[in-house]
C-alpha cells in the first residue's frame, strides 16, 4: 500500500491515476466534505470519468441501510470492476467506501483520500472496514486495503474542535503503547495543534502512521501484536455505542475508554500512580470524565461482552504496563470494571 503524505500533495492523485491507467472513478463523500472540497477534487479530477455518491455526515451512515442504496447505485451506472472506488473523507466514509469496494462484484481497487485527523492518523490505513450492526461498532466487515493512501493536512485547516480532539484520541494512544515521546511531544503541543499548525502537526501526523504501520505490517489480520491498537478500545467502544454513536466521537470515547482502562491497569499494579496522573491529567483536559450509574454500568459490560478481543467469555482489556508499552487481559474482573466505571477515583 502505497501512502502519500503532505501539504497540498493531492494533485499527486492525477499522476498516481494514469500511471496506473485508472481513467473510471466512483467518488464515496459525505455531505459536509462534498461542500467544502468537491470542486477543488473535481478540478484535479477534470480529465477522469467521475460519479459521486454523497452521504449523510454522521457514524449512522455506517449501516447497512445506508450502504444498500450505494450498490443499487453501482448497479445503475454499470459499474465494471475497472472502476476505482474514491473514498473522500473522514473515518466514516472511509469505513463505508472500503466496505462497499471489498464487497461490490468479489472486491474493486480503492484509494482512502482522508479529510480528518482521525482518518489521516488512523481509519484510512489498517486496512480495517465496515459497518455497525444491532448498535454494535464495527461487528460487521473485513480486512481490505486501498491501493493508494493521500493525507494531504491541507484538509485539516477545516476541522472544528471537536474534531481535533477525535484525532487526537489515537495520537496520543499511539504514544501510551510504543512511544513516549509520541505523548509527551504532542501533550506539550496541544495548543498549537488546536490552532491547526501544520508545522507541528505533520511530524505528528508522520511518527503516528509510522507506529500503525510499523504493526500491521507484523500482524495484518489483528490475530496477535496488532491487538495493541486497540488500547482504550473496550471501554471506548461500549461508551460510544452506548450513546447511540451522537454524544461522544470515536476519538472521545477512545479518550474516556483510555482513561478508565489505565485506572485499571493503575489498580492492578502494572503502572504507578506518578504514571497514571500523567495518563489522566492530560486526558482530562480534552475529555471530561463520566461517574456512570450502576445502570449505565450493566449496559456498557453487555457491550463488552461482544468485544471482539475477548476469549472464552473473558472481556479482553490492553492495558499500560509502563511508559509507551501495553499488554493484553483477559482475566479482569467484573468489579474491577465497575469500580473503574463508577469513578469514584475522578
Amino acid at each position: 500500500m502505497k501512502t502519500i503524505i503532505g501539504e497540498s500533495v493531492l494533485d499527486k492523485l492525477n499522476g498516481y491515476l494514469k500511471d496506473n491507467s485508472m481513467y473510471k472513478l466512483y467518488i464515496i463523500t459525505d455531505d459536509i466534505v462534498n461542500e467544502l472540497y468537491m470542486n477543488y477534487l473535481e478540478k484535479i479530477l477534470k480529465d477522469f470519468n467521475l460519479i459521486t455518491y454523497v452521504l449523510p455526515s454522521g457514524e449512522e451512515s455506517k449501516s447497512i441501510d445506508n450502504i444498500m442504496p450505494i450498490y443499487d447505485n453501482l448497479i445503475e451506472n454499470n459499474i465494471d470492476r475497472n472502476t476505482i472506488i474514491l473514498s473522500f473523507g473522514g473515518g466514516v466514509v472511509g469505513d463505508v467506501a472500503g466496505f462497499v469496494a471489498s464487497t461490490y462484484k468479489r472486491g474493486l481497487k480503492y484509494i482512502q483520500i482522508p479529510t480528518t485527523l482521525l482518518a489521516q492518523v488512523d481509519s484510512s490505513l489498517g486496512g480495517k472496514v465496515g459497518i455497525d450492526y444491532g448498535g454494535y461498532k464495527n461487528i460487521v466487515g473485513s480486512f481490505y486495503f486501498p491501493e493508494v493512501v493521500i493525507i494531504d493536512i491541507s484538509f485539516l485547516k477545516t476541522l472544528g474542535h471537536k474534531e481535533v480532539t477525535c484525532g487526537l484520541g489515537e495520537i496520543l494512544k499511539y504514544g501510551l503503547i510504543h512511544d513516549y515521546s509520541l505523548f509527551e511531544f504532542t501533550r506539550l503541543n496541544l495548543k498549537n495543534i488546536y490552532k491547526k499548525d501544520l508545522n507541528v502537526i505533520l511530524p505528528i501526523i508522520k511518527r503516528s502512521i509510522n507506529i500503525k504501520q510499523e504493526i500491521v505490517s507484523k500482524d495484518k489480520y489483528d490475530i496477535g501484536l496488532r491487538k495493541i491498537l486497540n488500547f482504550g478500545h473496550t471501554i471506548g467502544h461500549s461508551i460510544e455505542s452506548y450513546y447511540g454513536f451522537t454524544k461522544f466521537n470515536h476519538g472521545e470515547s477512545i479518550i474516556l475508554g483510555i482513561m478508565y482502562e489505565s485506572y485499571i491497569g493503575k489498580e492492578l499494579g502494572l503502572i504507578d500512580e506518578g504514571y497514571f496522573d500523567e495518563i489522566f491529567t492530560t486526558l482530562k483536559n480534552l475529555v471530561t470524565p463520566i461517574r456512570f450509574s450502576n445502570e449505565e454500568i450493566n449496559s456498557l459490560i453487555n457491550i463488552m461482552k461482544n468485544d471482539k478481543k475477548n476469549i472464552n467469555d473473558n472481556i479482553g482489556f490492553i492495558l499500560p504496563v509502563g511508559k509507551g508499552k501495553v499488554n493484553l487481559y483477559n482475566n479482569i474482573e467484573e468489579q474491577l470494571i465497575i469500580k473503574s466505571l463508577k469513578g469514584e477515583w475522578i
